[in-house]
């Protein structure tokens, strides 16, 4: 009863949801403006000539595999936030005061019975019940959420970090390699009227930046690969968080449940 009242468990479980959820916008976000730059740069063509001749690229031949994948994980990351503030929800709900109320009296009431009863009633058996499903239904949620984190800031925080860190080096490496494309075109349309030294100066300068963005493209080949790699490890968190933790804290609370009205009937 005072666990009840005092909502000690019901606003640690409460703040450690809304740290969750706050988490998982903050990664749709991330999602969003990433798939929005896969989307801008699959356009961009990259040419690699280090003496004027050579082959043009397009970023969307790299990046193609990635952006199928981060349009499913957005829509992920979306469906985990709304199951975030469901549960952030129904925990209000479930710790509110008619909720509590009711904790109390039937707690009471089978005090007084346990007291006043030398020889248990016939009705006694269901008030038992009653009680177990009672607190079970009052800290269930409560109790999944807390579960929710523990797993969460013992086994996947660190994961999470290093997969949201890897994306945003991975759309910052995109966007470089599209300015340093664009700038590139546009220095090649300023010296196509130049036939002097400076176009001999331009020439060079082109081909070193060429090779550059050669290595950058290479480079990003191996990104892209880490990031399909740190997107299904953030899928997995966020299935972790939203489902097979809340359903296993479901299952073992049923457990426990079916167990306590088991021993009640035997």
């Amino acid at each position: 009863m005072a666990l009840s009242w005092t909502a000690t468990v019901d606003d640690h479980a409460d703040d450690v949801t809304l740290s969750n959820l706050q988490q998982a916008l903050a990664i749709l976000a991330l999602a969003r403006a990433f798939n929005g730059v896969i989307s801008v740069a699959q356009g961009t063509e990259v040419a690699i000539q280090p003496v004027g001749v050579g082959v043009t690229l397009t970023l969307g031949e790299i990046l193609d595999p990635l952006n199928d994948l981060v349009e499913r994980f957005s829509a992920l990351a979306l469906l985990a936030s709304v199951s975030l503030g469901l549960q952030l929800t129904l925990g209000k709900i479930m710790a509110s005061a008619w909720l509590s109320g009711l904790v109390t009296i039937t707690a009471l009431t089978f005090g007084v019975a346990l007291w006043v009863y030398k020889t248990r009633p016939p009705w006694f058996g269901r008030l038992s019940k009653i009680l177990g499903f009672v607190i079970f239904l009052r800290f269930f949620l409560a109790v999944a959420l807390l579960a929710t984190h523990w797993v969460d800031s013992v086994f996947l925080q660190g994961m999470q970090d290093h997969a949201i860190e890897n994306l945003t080096l991975t759309s910052t490496s995109i966007q470089e390699i599209q300015n340093q494309s664009t700038a590139s075109q546009s220095s090649e349309d300023d010296s196509f009227f130049d036939r002097t030294a400076q176009g001999l100066n331009h020439l060079l300068d082109s081909s070193t930046q060429a090779l550059d963005i050669k290595g950058q493209l290479t480079n990003l080949q191996m990104t892209v690969a880490s990031t399909v790699e740190d997107l299904i490890n953030l899928i997995v968190v966020f299935l972790l968080q939203t489902l097979l933790i809340p359903i296993a804290s479901l299952y073992a609370s049923g457990w426990a449940l079916r167990k306590y009205w088991g021993s009640i009937t035997e």
